[in-house]
């Protein structure tokens, strides 16, 4: 598992907000969420780096993905977030447009209103998240970081946990991003897809029809 990356910073794509880090001569892709991506914006390539990681893979698409973050105690709250129902990786990482400090004290003071509107939380995803987080995140509320609680433009939308492993699944079958990209984004514009097999099936039948 990777836990820590120290290196030079070697890219910064702002069109999905992740970094790219030369550690020792390999570089590592590491997805940043919304808030960590403003706290670094002043970093710039070649400066060294470290970061705090989050590893992981999917059954469905195993390809390896590291999340970014500038404190331990930041991944730690994303590994309480994730435990939320139907807060997978992909959404938590959407989802942290505002610093944990912010998240957190919404949590705490049962404010649904606001974690409502977090990219990819809707009403019930937040009544759930105060259910079973508050009392839990007392720490990282009051976590001394840069207190973003409002963003300085749109967060765009991004592809939902499902449609994320799809496009993975598509690029571990040799498609390249951009086309996986441009394959799941018609098939989930046309609804009716709950899993990841449903995708790559509604895929097939857009190739194939009949």
């Amino acid at each position: 598992m990777i836990s820590h990356l120290h290196g030079r910073l070697a890219r910064k794509n702002e069109a999905n907000s992740s970094i790219e880090i030369d550690a020792g001569g390999v570089w590592y892709e590491v997805e940043l969420p919304a808030f960590v991506w403003r706290a670094l914006e002043d970093r710039g390539v070649g400066d060294e780096i470290d970061v705090e990681t989050f590893y992981f893979l999917t059954q469905n698409a195993p390809i390896p993905r590291l999340i970014g973050f500038q404190r331990e105690v930041e991944r730690e709250f994303f590994k309480k977030l994730i435990t939320v129902p139907n807060v997978g990786p992909t959404t938590a990482t959407r989802a942290l447009a505002f610093s944990v400090s912010t998240i957190a004290g919404w949590i705490e003071s049962g404010d649904t209103a606001a974690l409502g509107r977090l990219p990819a939380i809707g009403k019930r995803t937040a009544e759930t998240m105060v259910a079973q987080l508050r009392g839990k995140v007392t720490a990282e509320a009051l976590l001394a970081d840069e207190g973003f609680s409002k963003v300085e433009k749109p967060v765009a939308p991004g592809p939902s946990d499902i449609a994320r492993d799809a496009i993975d699944a598509l690029v571990a079958l040799g498609y390249n991003r951009t086309e996986a990209d441009r394959l799941v984004g018609q098939v989930e514009a046309d609804g009716g897809t709950e899993t990841v097999e449903d995708v790559l099936r509604a895929v097939f039948r857009r190739m194939n029809p009949s």
